[in-house]
């Protein structure tokens, strides 16, 4: 039978480090899965035999891991673009662009890893009617489209939190040797239909609970992932549901926030993903709630990489002001952090990065490097690095041998100025400068109309209006058109 090595730990379900005592019990895992009736082909038992066969001798897995270190190589190329390599001479700081890309050095290498999953739904008053049934409905659609080896829970919070599906294998769901699981998966469909709004919106009751139940789902080789899905703003636990996140991210949890409507706060929502380089994002109307949580857990189960931080390694004559994930989502990154988190290398997309350095003022010539370093973990569990650089040149001529940029980092660096601009609208608007804010919109409409988003330039002429007539901008339209303004971003092929 041909075999893979690099692959083995991934197939057992175990990390690199596992001891003899965890690859037993991981055999042992396959074992009572095929007891209980689970379905497990012949062609994925032979391959967890071998695995077992291979990482149980330690004469075998010495020889195994030393023919992975000497042939698997870095995971990821880092490929990088800069707006120039040439700063002009001056008594000002000079704006600088870098685009960074990374994808598999391996084209369709991925393999997809089973899920740990938590859904963390709002049910607070304000869910009631269509919004919450049509979530549970998508949430129904979504028990068929996991795999048996997935792991799922879901979680329902208002003021308090309540677990609705505890965390368990698709697969043995119904035969959980836990009694209170077992009831739970016997009629799922039920316990779904068994939601009812009430109460306040406390996220970090959700929150709190779905990180549990990820933990007791958590097993060496999943992708753990944690969906949080609201409609309003969190009442005092801002803080509480941040340290949260951090303490999330540091164990290799993902998190995804999805707003509904228009009256959750989107800079809260945006920092609680910030640490684990998730995704948040906008969903107008209770229809969309399928196709977002489809579109996100595309994905998941196929990851190259994961955690990847991207590190300070520039020198100190830069400044990073601002940092942009482009792809696979558009998002805002912690320009601050450090590292910063990048997220996970999933099998849909490369993950681009736009960052936007200021050069301090150079008075002589000179030359320097600007290194790039990305880490992260490859898919056998190893950490690893990618890395590159380029020299940029400081001096008083310019010169006609210094490439222009790509025309994918020009129209990158529009749109990100496009996302800017709202972003600043919105800033003047709620500082009381309501005529620079409906100026600003008046611009929005006409460059939305040059990138022939025709509904954004709708919005933007819309909200222009409103700021003249009744000096405010709607809450709808701004995240229209913040998240508009993203989805425009991540349009861009990288």
């Amino acid at each position: 039978m041909s075999q893979e090595p690099v692959d083995l730990y991934t197939i057992l379900g175990v990390g690199r480090r596992a001891s003899p005592a965890d690859i037993e019990a991981a055999y042992a895992a396959w074992q009572a899965r095929a007891d209980a009736g689970e379905p497990i082909s012949e062609q994925k038992w032979e391959q967890v035999r071998y695995a077992h066969d291979v990482l149980s001798s330690p004469q075998r897995r010495e020889i195994y891991d030393s023919l992975v270190s000497e042939t698997a190589g870095a995971a990821i190329d880092l490929e990088l673009k800069l707006s120039t390599n040439s700063v002009p001479l001056a008594d000002t700081p000079h704006v600088l662009y870098a685009l960074l890309t990374l994808r598999p050095r391996v084209a369709g290498g991925e393999r997809r890893r089973p899920l740990n999953l938590a859904l963390v739904v709002d049910r607070s008053t304000s869910m009631r009617g269509e919004r919450l049934t049509q979530v549970i409905a998508a949430v129904d659609l979504l028990l068929d489209k996991l795999a048996a080896e997935d792991m799922l829970s879901l979680v329902s919070f208002s003021d308090r939190a309540e677990v609705v599906l505890p965390a368990v294998a698709l697969g043995v769901a119904a035969q959980s040797a836990n009694p209170e699981t077992a009831a739970a998966w016997r009629d799922p469909r039920r316990r779904l239909r068994a939601v009812v709004a009430s109460g306040g919106t406390e996220i970090y009751q959700g929150l709190s609970a779905g990180l549990g139940q990820l933990a007791r789902g958590a097993t060496e080789g999943a992708t753990s992932h944690l969906i949080l899905l609201t409609d309003g703003r969190t009442y005092g636990d801002e803080a509480d549901c941040l340290r949260l996140a951090d303490e999330a991210a540091a164990r290799g949890v993902g998190l995804t926030a999805f707003g509904l409507g228009a009256d959750w706060n989107d800079t809260f929502l945006d920092a609680l993903v910030a640490p684990s380089g998730g995704q948040s994002h906008f969903i107008e109307g209770p229809g969309d709630v399928l196709p977002h949580l489809e579109s996100r857990l595309q994905g998941l189960g196929a990851i190259h990489a994961r955690n990847l931080t991207l590190r300070r390694t520039w020198p100190t004559q830069l400044t990073l002001r601002q940092g942009f994930k482009l792809a696979p989502f558009a998002q805002p990154l912690p320009a601050d952090a450090d590292p910063i988190p990048l997220g996970d290398l999933e099998g849909r997309s490369a993950v681009a990065v736009l960052l936007e350095f200021l050069v301090a003022p150079q008075s002589f010539p000179t030359r320097f490097q600007l290194p790039f370093e990305v880490r992260y973990t490859a898919a056998g569990g190893a950490a690893e690095t990618a890395g590159r650089s380029a020299q940029v040149t400081a001096q008083g001529r310019p010169t006609t041998d210094v490439p222009a940029p790509t025309a994918t980092l020009i129209e990158a660096v529009r749109r990100h100025n496009l996302y800017r601009m709202q972003e600043k609208a919105w800033d003047d608007a709620q500082s009381g400068r309501l005529d620079t804010a409906a100026a600003r919109m008046s611009r929005l409409t006409a460059r939305y109309m040059e990138t022939g988003d025709l509904r954004l330039a709708r919005q933007a002429q819309l909200e222009a209006q409103q700021l003249a007539h009744l000096g405010a901008m709607s809450a709808e339209g701004r995240k229209l058109l913040k998240y508009g303004t993203r989805s425009l971003m991540g349009q861009l092929e990288p």
